[in-house]
């Protein structure tokens, strides 16, 4: 079993300055809904195959069909798609435009022979990842953000340093770790820096 146990967002404790002088960043107030995903650990990962519809791969993670499953093969950049089988280590995933998203171009597969129907290509890869543990989701209101962090009203306790992945509509999703939780709101760091008036002006 590969899972890896949680830990803090870049593998070492965040230096407590860091951060306080990151919280004078300028910040939106807004009112989005989204949904966010506690994550309790993580589960390396194989990608063996992509086409424009989904991908297959290995994984120790615990799957379920129809269930969301969140995963990255760069960094800490996630993606989202709904298992599809799952036969042992070995799994389906259903995603939408799968081949732009992990960087392949979307070409048809014609054939050679007359009775071949064209369909989307598929791509033999071996991409090494890992998956995120995240077996509830809770929905959440962000209430204001910067480029490196959000303010989230959740009726669901979380833990300081706990990982979360927070999803919002049109928009890549975001993995952020809690720094401070209190009132039934929650402060998150991002792990990578945001472009706010985009994520703003995607809800208007």
């Amino acid at each position: 079993m590969l899972a890896v146990k949680l830990k803090s967002l870049f593998g070492v404790a965040e230096e407590a300055e860091d951060w306080e002088d990151r919280r004078v960043e300028p910040r939106n107030k807004v009112l989005l809904k989204g949904d966010a995903f506690p994550v309790e650990g993580y589960a390396a990962l194989v990608v063996t195959n992509i086409s424009r519809t989904g991908l297959s791969g290995e994984t120790d993670a615990p799957l379920e069909v129809d269930e969301p499953l969140l995963f990255s093969v760069a960094g800490n950049s996630f993606h989202i798609g709904t298992v599809r089988w799952v036969k042992g280590r070995r799994f389906g995933l259903d995603m939408d435009d799968a081949l732009g998203i992990l960087g392949y171009a979307n070409e048809v597969d014609t054939g050679f022979l007359p009775t071949h129907r064209p369909r989307a290509q598929r791509h033999d890869v071996e991409l090494n990842g890992r998956v995120a543990i995240a077996p509830r989701m809770v929905r959440v209101t962000i209430r204001d953000i910067s480029q490196s962090g959000l303010c989230i009203d959740t009726g669901v306790p979380l833990i300081e340093r706990q990982q979360v992945i927070v999803r919002l509509r049109d928009r890549p999703l975001i993995l952020a770790s809690v720094q401070w939780t209190g009132g039934g709101r929650v402060g998150v760091r991002t792990a990578e820096r945001m472009e706010t008036l985009r994520l703003v002006y995607a809800y208007e």
